[in-house]
């Protein structure tokens, strides 16, 4: 093979494998990235919510892992203190909130919504 021809394979391959790429989903956006959004809420007890109805799956599988996260944390931590995990998380939901991003929303006990 001629090192022309060798080059032009190369170009195609190359090309393709762009176009591949273009095509692909998008990386998943991260916690920060919803909860900037307001697709992703911050609750009054330490868990994370879906707001409103239209979210894309991966911010209700990241709810999930997020919420299983916090619980494991929430037990621990209420095993060690002899206090309910519930108790836990209400302590610990408002430094979560603190430490998120502008446009966060925050569901209040009364199920009302505040924005940061």
């Amino acid at each position: 093979m001629t090192v022309p021809a060798y080059r032009s394979i190369l170009f195609a391959v190359a090309l393709f494998a762009s176009a591949v790429l273009a095509w692909s989903p998008t990386v998943a956006a991260s916690i920060d990235d919803y909860r900037a959004e307001g697709v992703i809420a911050e609750r009054f007890d330490g868990y994370v919510e879906i707001r409103g109805g239209n979210a894309p799956s991966g911010a209700r599988q990241l709810v999930d892992q997020v919420n299983g996260k916090r619980r494991a944390l929430y037990e621990k931590r209420a095993k060690e203190q002899g206090v309910s995990a519930t108790e836990v998380g209400k302590v610990y939901a408002p430094q979560i909130f603190g430490g998120a991003p502008s446009g966060t929303y925050l569901k209040r006990s009364d199920g009302s919504y505040t924005k940061k």
